[in-house]
């Protein structure tokens, strides 16, 4: 099997892994992803990315069910049989989960089934800019502001309502119109 590289500019795409028992048995012994992320031959993996899912859970609706709810991602009926017909334990992992770029590793406890394209996948994640140019403030014309009035003009102005409105009914009340 030839090994499977993911570049850095790649977004949108979800992977269908079909594990093998023993190592599916090794992930839930382990309570993380480490036996998968040995197995692939990657660094690491991001948790929000990677989904396992055992094929009896999703007896219902099956796995395009699941892809078609979870990713948006609408399968032909060839496709959608054939995914349906998978057993065990599947690793959905996009592309998102590798961080950078990475050659994985195509084993016999880690097969890939399918590369689907998401309907709408999630942006990529940029690094900020560590460039001179691209911290400080920006300098120009610009409008002059108005200055804002402070706190003790407002309240002033409240005070001042409040008396005009008071003896306006003292007024109307002891003297009439």
């Amino acid at each position: 099997m030839s090994d499977l590289s993911i570049s850095s500019t790649e977004h949108g795409k979800l992977r269908v892994f079909a594990l093998s028992d023993q190592l599916s048995m090794k992930i839930d012994n382990a309570g993380t992803l480490d036996p998968l992320v040995q197995v692939l031959g990657s660094q690491t993996l991001g948790v929000q990315d990677v989904q396992i899912v055992p094929t009896d859970a999703v007896d219902d609706m099956g796995l395009s069910g699941l892809l078609l709810d979870g990713y948006e991602i609408a399968l032909s009926s060839e496709e959608a049989a054939r995914l349906d017909a998978l057993e065990g334990t599947v690793a959905l992992i996009r592309t998102g989960a590798f961080q950078t770029p990475v050659t994985l590793r195509r084993t016999g406890e880690a097969n890939l089934i399918a590369t689907l394209t998401e309907g709408k996948s999630p942006a990529p994640r940029f690094t900020p800019l560590e460039s001179d140019a691209a911290k400080g403030v920006l300098e120009g014309p610009a409008a002059d502001a108005k200055p804002a009035r402070s706190f003790g003009a407002r309240l002033s102005l409240i005070a001042l309502a409040a008396m005009v409105s008071a003896f306006a009914c003292l007024y109307i009340y002891y003297v009439g119109f």
